[in-house]
């Protein structure tokens, strides 16, 4: 999936999560975070800190890769 805003990232993130049959607070007990900042991730919400956005995701499997769009130089 080609992720484009904070929720498409939420939503990969709590897919993940619930894949590996996760409940947000198993989830928020293994990163060291509260349960609300994963309800957050998962809802999209813009000022995530992106550093545990990328631990989060890294937890439950999700890999993020970065590469130029077509057309754009590097």
């Amino acid at each position: 999936m080609l992720v484009r805003s904070t929720t498409d990232f939420g939503q990969q993130v709590r897919l993940a999560r619930k894949a590996r049959g996760l409940t947000q607070a198993e989830l928020a007990a293994i990163a060291g975070v509260g349960t609300r900042f994963v309800s957050e991730l998962e809802r999209g919400k813009k000022s995530a800190q992106l550093g545990l956005a990328l631990e989060l995701a890294r937890l439950v499997g999700v890999d993020l890769t970065a590469r130029p769009r077509r057309g754009h130089a590097s």
